[in-house]
Order: C-alpha cells, then structure tokens, then sequence
C-alpha cells in the first residue's frame, strides 16, 4: 500500500470518527492496532500523527449524536480520499477497506445516522453492491448467534461435542464477499482457537486468505477449502474424489521414482506437489494423470481406474506441461479457438467465438488475441500470457481434475501469483487442481490448499496443509516454536524451512557437516504414516462430470486439417521456401544439364540430351528428398501437443490423416511446380501427368516415411541423421546407379530385381518412369509394337535356338556312354527347360517329347526329332523378323518427315541404351539351367510365374498379377501405393516406435544384469 493511499484513509478514518460527538478512545485504540500490523514503529507514529491531527480532541461516550449529514467540507475531502483510493486499489482491496471502517466504528459501537452516510458514500464511490454492504455491516455489528442469519455467513459452532467446548457462545462466523471471492472470519471463543498457528482476538475480524488454517483444539482444524466447500454445498458443484493407494514406480535400471505413495483429494482443492529436485515431482503427476502406469498401486477417480479406458473418463483430466503446448504460428485467439474446436461438438462457430472471448477477457489476454504466440525464444507475448494461455487452452473445457507440471517456473512473482490466482478461481468452481510447484513464494505456499512432500526415492514424508507442514516437521524435530508456522508480525512462511529440516546433514566431531542425512527419506515417511488415519478415505461412486463434446471423424479431421493448414500459412518462411524449393531445384538441374551435342549448333534436341537418364532419376530423388524433409518433423513438432490431446481421447486417425491430407498436397504442388519447370527447359513433351503421378508418389510415400520415423523418434537430430540413412540405399537400390545383375552375389539374381530393391519405392517409380518414356512418348507407342516383335524374333534366333542346337549336338555326341558327366547333366536340363520355353512362346507347337529330354529316356530318336524341331523354330522366328522388320521398314519410310519429327522431339537415344541394355556385353546369361535374356530387355515380357509372383527383370513392359497382364507404369504405381498403405499402418499402431523402444529396454536390461 503506497504512502499516499495510507494518507488517505487515515484522513477517511479521521472524517468517520470525528463525527457526532467525536472520536472515542476505543476508536483511537483500534487505529493505532492498525497502523502497528501494517508499519514500523517510526512510520506508525508518523500516520498516527496525521490522523490525530484530523480526528480532532477525544469525544464523549454517550454524548447525543448530532442529526443530519456531515459537512460540505467533510464530504467534498470523502470523495477526494475514497477517489484517491479508488484509483490505485483493486476491488478486493477496497472490501477490505470498507471491512475496516465499519470494524472503526464498531469498535465504539456508534453506528450514528452520520457515520452511516460516510460509510454508505464510501461504499457507493467503491462500487460495492447493497446486498454486499448489508452483509458486511451485520457481520461486523452482529455479536448474537442468531442475527448471523445472511445467506453468505456460515456459522460453525464450537460448542459442538465434537470440540469439546461447552456453552452456547463458542462458534465461529465466516463471511464471503461473493464479487470479490473474499472471505472473512470472527470468532466468538477462548483464546486456545489460533489462526495458522497465532491466537485469535474474540470478536476481531480476520481476512482468511487461501491455505489459511483455524485451529480449536482438540477439534479437527477447519482448512481454507472446508469453507469453500462449506458455502458450495448448496450449488451445483459435481462431487469428486481422487484417490492414489499405495503406488510404486521404478526407473528402467531399477532406482525406485515413487515408492507407496497414497492420498485422497476432492473437488475444490489445490494441491501443491513439492520436493527437492530429483525427488520424483514430474514422475509421479505423469502417474497421476495416466501418462505411465505404476508398477503397483491403483488411482481411482469416483472410484474408477484409470488406466481401464474407461469411457466415462473421457474428458474428466486435463494436463499443462512444463512446456509450452501452443502452435507457434498461430495467434492466442486460433490457439485457443481450435483447442475449444476440438472439445465442443455441438456448438456453433459464433459460440465458440464468444466462449474464447469471454476466457481471453477473463485470463487478461483479450488484447492480444491478435498476436501470433511465437516461440519461447522468440516471444511476441510475455511469458506470464504464455503461461495462461497454456492454462487456457484446459480452462475452456473445465476439465474435472487438472494437472499442472510447475506452471509458474520462469515467471516473475507478479506473473506467478496471477497463474496461481487463476488456478483458485477453478477451485472456487469444484475443480480439484494438483500441481507440480518448485521454491513458492510464502503467498503462494499458504495458498494450497494442501501440499504432498516427496523426499528422494519418491518417499511420501507429508499430505495436509501447507502450514501443518512446517509444524511437522519442526515438531518431530523438536524445534522451540514448533506450534508455530508463519511469522507473527508480518505472516509470512518460508518453505525452504521444510526442506532445510528434511536435509539436515550429520556433523562430524569436528563440528564440519558430512554428505550423510540425519533422517533418511525412509524414516521421514514412516514417521509420517503414524499419524494417518487407519480407516479408508470415503470415495465417490457416480460418474465423475465431464464437459467434453467430441467431434466426429470428419470433423476432427478438418479442424486438425484447417488448424496446420493456418499454421504452416502463417510462417511466411515456411511458406515461401516451401513454394520455391520446387521450382528451384527444377531450375537449377535442368539448367545445368540442358546439353547439346553439337558444339557448334546452338539447336538443342531433346533425342541427343545423354542426360535425361539422369535426369528421371534425379526427378525421383529431388521427389524422395522433398517429401523426407517437410514431414520428418510433424509429428515430432507435435508431440507436446499430442501429450495434452491425449486426454481428450481424440481419433488418432484423424490427426494422421489430416497431416497427410496436407503433406500430400504440399508434395502434388512441389512436384508439380518442379516439372513444369524442367520439363519445359528440357523438353520433354507429352508425358507432364506421367511425370507428376511418379514424382508425387516417390514423394507422398517419402511422407510417409518421414511421418515414421518422426513418430518413433525422440530428438530432431536423431531425425536428420536418420534421413541420409534412408535415402542412400534408396539411391542406390533405385536402379539407376549400379545394374541389379552386378551387385553382391548374395544380394543379386541374373533373372530378376533382388528382393532388397524391391523394397524400395524408388525402384519402382524409376522404372515406371523410365518405361513410360521409351514406350508411351509419341514416337515410342508407335514404334514399339513393331520393334518388339524384331526384337523377340532376333534374340530367338540370334541367341536362344543357336545356344539350345549346341546343348543338343553336344548330348548328341556322347550318346552311349554308360555315364554322363556334371556338365553334360546340366546341358540337358537347359535342354528341357528352354525346349518348354520356346515352345510356350506359342510361335510353333510345342514339342512333345519334352518329359523325355533326361538322361535315362534321351535316345537318337528324341534327338533327331528335336533337331528337325528346333529348325522349326529357328525358320519360324526368321520369318517373324523379316516380316516384323519389313512392317517397320514400311511404316517409317511412309511417315518419315512426320517420325524423323517425332524421333528428335520425343525419343532419347540414352535413354533407349539404357532400357535395352545395347553396351551390355553378355547378351544372354544362365542361371539355373535356363537362358536369360539380358538385352532388349524393354522389349520382353515375362511369363507368368505365379498368381501372386510379380517379381520381373528391371525394365520389363508389363508386370503379371492375378492372371492379368498389367501394363508396368500403372502397375508400379499401385504397388507403391500399396506401400504406402502398409506405412500408414505402422504409422497408426505407432511399430518402429515400439520395436525401438522394445530394443533400448533389452539393452537395459542386459546393462542391469551385468551390474549385477
């Protein structure tokens, strides 16, 4: 209180007094008390003085009270002091104010008519209603039991048998000035009944503040929340009861977090968890709150479990972390207008709107609501509005319990005592609010309404009120003024007393303090236990209340969608890198590789750019890199918030899906912007939506892969290590780098794609891509078919018929002999295998004697049929060349002008070396006692393995599935999506989450057991 306004109401005091007789000794008595509590000595006398001087001279008793008003003067100099009042003091401080002008007159019980109207004139200048007023005057004026009859009085009466006071007169009257959420107390007893530890004046009006405490011995104490709970009684206030039995939690190398923690709490309450650092505070609100489950033990609300998923649960917790829950990008209205989004179904926009103005206006944030919240480093609001509007976010849906890990640590004691102030209001309303607090102010200590003390280990050494506390401890440490908790002059309490008692350390003979406890942790709990009650707490059996509304599917899903949609809008770096990273990579590779053959022509043909190879496979990399990096991070960006949503009991599918929703649009637009501008620098025509649907699902199933790992991991740098780890053997493994036939023995196979490569997209998207241009650009479907033909025809006759005619002009010559050889055992089975072969191509009729090529049946009958067979053959599939080659040479001599154009603007010649392997030196290769075809490979299909086998060589024309012939882009494309359905499902059961946390408790484990 600044000097200025105690003038003021000295003054005031002075004007109430000298009226109607003038002051009273009694009243000078109860003036000099006060100034005694608020001052010093010196300063005391000082305001004495001053008051003195305006009172004028000692008054009679009794004298006849003067009828009428003060004096003009008089009333003009108490609008000016109540004005001066008025302006600096809150409206608490002036129902104090008013409190102590009629306990003035009171203490001379002249309530004259003039007197009265300087009160009546104070109280309408502090805007304190009629009914407010009436209550205050009877509570002070009123000595009678009976006359306490105003519906804000409660009257406990300490004369019960309970208290073990006989008489009529022992009772205690609690006031609450409802507008102001005040409470007074008057007690009409002995001096045994003390206020937090220091007796009571009968009849003395007391301020009885948060976490205040009135002791009657032998009685129960009557704590703060009692009260609360005692004026609640009649409203609709839903019942609570929270009960932790004998819950235990260990760290993963065994170390005991909390050991046999116990205790109960209802509705109204807020709890203060307190503890040295590393005594297990956050450990054990994380079991309370449900987020780890307790080795042993139960917690129970309304006499529910809660780790049964019990629906009726759903909604009833609420959580604020330590850290910051709030979307960066957003503003504080969006922040808490999406968080109200997610737990009101029912309600329309306009009335979520209003609901998120009324809490802005009523935590002090209504100004800022407009501000983008910012980092915790990058603050645009204070980090006391952080705070509150991180409580906000749970305060909007009430929920029944709320949990809160220190939610003033960093903030300055203004900031922290208004968070503290908010979390009391929910208390007012029937919440039970427990939260973790760390070195409290003496204000906000006396504030709880009960504190829970761990010691190391997570040993419960206290439960009770936080000024019992003090006396506990000192007790049992048989300190001097034990009986006493706060100071008596000024009342405060320091907290750090509790743990300077519980961490007292041995001294040594020589006076020096040792490492070793006086009291371990184990002792201080023990000692603790004897004083609790054997029976068990009482506990709630109906349903506990929950205001949670939660959206459907759809709706969850667009308001996460419409929620990360502002947010990323909002980060205009975000937004700009992210709609030029395309473009510009697109730019700068097709730039650099827009070659020309000719060095001294300036004509550019796309048929002569060697590097449009290259180029598809960069596509696909640029693809793979952008869908990695714009979602590695999402949901681990996310994972606070998640932490608090969790509560809410949200569809995980709907937050999954609507990230994706976004990811893949942002890939459609990166990969779309990327082609349309190397495409066109390189000129590639005709083939733009084959291009995107490739590039975009490299990249869409790069999201998913990034959601993954994103998921699983714990740390951004974890992420970003993990990237090049996935996106080099996906280079690698794409094809495009090192021919499948040439890799690792144990990796490779001669006639198809070695599984490892089949299990990355890349290699899918690379081929897909790589077919599409050589078959389906303008010149290539026009060719291909008769090309194909050529082809199939050439290599038969070129390298399959001649190999098999060897094979059986060399079993031919060793027939008759008794035996054959490894080697020659071998040429027959090549001899059988290709005869089916050539015979399932359905060019000849196959050959009948097929079952009888094996060294037991081989006769010279069989060979010389299958000789005059294979030349069959070999005559048949000459003519199908000369044909096919004649209807190409036929063709393109008829449209030359028009494919010489189509040949320079649509096909690329390295692209077609690639494909059909042309520099590939062994043309044909065995494996497995058959012929591989090992060039043209673009041109030949491969036979139907299976209904389910769809494994091929790389760059075969179609695929085989089902019994269908599917052309290779199409089917490619689905597989990849296939892949990323499967990723989307260990996404959602959250797998490389659980198979590496699976693999670091294994390692504890084995790291325990070899301690031991």
């Amino acid at each position: 209180m600044s000097e200025e306004i105690l003038r003021a109401m000295m003054e005031l005091f002075a004007l109430i007094v000298k009226q109607d007789g003038g002051m009273l000794q009694s009243e000078r008595d109860f003036v000099s008390a006060f100034l005694t509590k608020q001052l010093p000595h010196q300063s005391a006398d000082e305001f004495m003085h001053l008051f003195l001087e305006n009172a004028g001279p000692l008054g009679q008793k009794g004298k006849k009270p003067m009828s009428g008003s003060a004096s003009v003067k008089d009333s003009v100099r108490i609008l000016n002091n109540c004005n001066k009042i008025n302006k600096t003091l809150s409206q608490e401080q002036r129902v104090i104010v008013l409190m102590r002008c009629f306990e003035l007159i009171d203490s001379g019980r002249q309530y004259t008519p003039q007197r009265m109207n300087i009160i009546n004139t104070i109280a309408e200048v502090f805007r304190i209603s009629t009914s407010e007023f009436n209550s205050i005057m009877q509570f002070v004026r009123e000595d009678d039991r009976a006359g306490f009859s105003d519906q804000s009085m409660i009257v406990i009466d300490t004369g019960r048998v309970a208290y073990n006071k006989p008489g009529p007169e022992s009772f205690i009257v609690f006031l609450k000035v409802a507008s102001v959420n005040l409470y007074f107390m008057k007690c009409f007893c002995d001096g045994n009944t003390l206020l937090n530890g220091l007796p009571l004046v009968c009849r003395r009006v007391y301020l009885f503040a948060p976490g205040s405490s009135v002791q009657a011995p032998p009685a129960p104490s009557i704590y703060y929340s009692d009260i609360i709970s005692a004026f609640a009684a009649g409203k609709d206030i839903h019942r609570l009861s929270f009960v932790a039995e004998k819950i235990s939690y260990s760290f993963p190398d065994r170390t005991p977090a909390i050991t046999d923690v116990s205790f109960a709490a209802g509705e109204g309450m807020l709890i203060g968890i307190m503890g040295a650092s590393g005594s297990g505070k956050t450990t054990l609100l994380n079991l309370l709150t449900g987020l780890v489950k307790p080795e042993s033990g139960e917690i129970r609300i309304n006499s529910i479990p809660i780790y049964t998923n019990d629906k009726r649960l759903d909604g009833v917790i609420g959580y604020v972390p330590q850290d910051d829950i709030l979307i960066e990008d957003l503003t504080v209205f969006e922040n808490l207008f999406y968080a109200a989004s997610l737990c009101f179904a029912g309600r329309k926009r306009e009335e979520l709107t209003a609901d998120v103005n009324k809490t802005l206006q009523s935590l002090g944030l209504y100004e800022k609501k407009d501000y983008r919240v910012g980092s915790p480093l990058n603050k645009v609001i204070s980090g006391g509005q952080r705070k509150r509007l991180n409580i906000a976010l749970e305060l909007i849906r009430e929920p029944s319990v709320l949990f809160l890990d220190e939610p003033t640590s960093g903030l300055s004691s203004a900031d922290s005592e208004n968070v503290m102030d908010l979390l009391h209001e929910l208390t007012v309303r029937g919440k039970l609010v427990i939260t973790v607090i760390h070195q409290p102010s003496s204000d906000i200590f006396k504030g709880f309404d009960k504190v829970l003390i761990l010691d190391m280990m997570g040993q419960l050494v206290f439960y009770g009120n936080p000024l019992e506390a003090i006396v506990h401890f000192k007790t049992l440490e048989s300190h001097i003024n034990c009986g006493v908790a706060e100071c008596a002059s000024c009342g405060t309490v320091n907290p750090e007393t509790l743990f300077n008692i519980l961490e007292t350390k041995v001294v040594d003979e020589y006076g020096n303090y040792t490492d070793r406890r006086k009291v371990s942790p184990a002792e201080w709990a023990e000692a603790y236990r004897k004083t609790l009650p054997e029976s068990p707490p009482e506990e709630e059996t109906a349903a506990p209340w929950s205001g949670l509304q939660k959206p459907g599917w759809f709706r969850q899903t667009f308001i996460y969608l419409l929620r990360d949609l502002k947010s990323k809008i909002a980060n205009r770096q975000y937004l700009l890198l992210t709609l030029l990273e395309g473009p510009v990579l697109g730019l700068i590779l097709s730039y650099i590789i827009r070659y020309i053959a000719d060095p001294s022509s300036d004509i550019y043909l796309f048929r002569e750019n060697e590097n449009i190879p290259i180029y598809i496979f960069m596509g696909i990399i640029v693809a793979l890199f952008l869908g990695l990096t714009i979602s590695a991070e999402e949901i681990f960006h996310d994972r606070k918030l998640l932490r608090r949503e969790h509560f809410l009991q949200l569809n995980r599918s709907s937050y999954l899906v609507s990230k994706i929703l976004i990811l893949a649009f942002i890939s459609a637009l990166q990969t779309f912007m990327f082609l349309a501008v190397a495409n066109t620098i390189l000129g590639i025509r005709g083939l733009f939506l084959y291009y995107w649907i490739a590039l975009f699902t490299t990249a869409l199933v790069a999201n998913m892969i990034g959601l993954n790992i994103s998921s699983a991991l714990n740390s951004a740098i974890a992420i970003y290590i993990v990237i090049p780890l996935l996106m080099i053997p996906m280079m690698v493994l794409s094809g495009a780098m090192f021919p499948f036939d040439k890799l690792n023995r144990s990796l490779a196979r001669a006639d198809r794609v070695p599984v490892i490569a089949d299990l990355m997209p890349t290699r899918w998207t690379y081929e897909a891509l790589m077919v599409k241009q050589f078959t389906g650009n303008e010149y290539g479907r026009r060719v291909y078919p008769l090309k194909q033909q050529l082809s199939v025809s050439d290599f038969n006759t070129i390298y399959r018929i001649p190999r098999v005619q060897e094979a059986l002009a060399t079993l031919t010559a060793v027939q008759g002999s008794a035996s054959i050889t490894a080697e020659q055992a071998k040429e027959m089975r090549l001899l059988r295998n290709e005869t089916a072969t050539i015979g399932a191509a359905g060019i000849i009729k196959p050959f009948s004697g097929t079952d009888s090529i094996t060294p037991d049946l081989f006769t010279p009958q069989l060979a010389a049929r299958l000789t005059s067979w294979l030349a069959s053959a070999d005559r048949e599939y000459r003519r199908l060349s000369n044909l096919a080659d004649m209807n190409l040479d036929n063709y393109i001599s008829s449209n030359k002008m028009a494919l010489d154009l189509l040949y320079n603007n649509y096909h690329n010649d390295k692209l077609e070396d690639i494909v059909r392997k042309v520099y590939e030196k062994n043309k044909m290769l065995e494996f497995n006692d058959r012929l591989i075809q090992n060039v043209d490979l673009i041109y030949f299909e491969p036979a139907e393995a299976g209904p389910l086998n769809f494994r091929t060589h790389f760059m075969a024309p179609v695929k085989r599935f089902m019994g269908l012939r599917v052309d290779t882009f199409r089917f490619n494309i689905l597989l990849v999506f296939s892949m990323i359905i499967v990723l989307y499902v260990t996404l959602y059961t959250e797998l490389l989450k659980r198979i590496i946390m699976s693999f670091e408790t294994s390692g504890r484990k084995k790291r325990n057991l070899n301690r031991n």
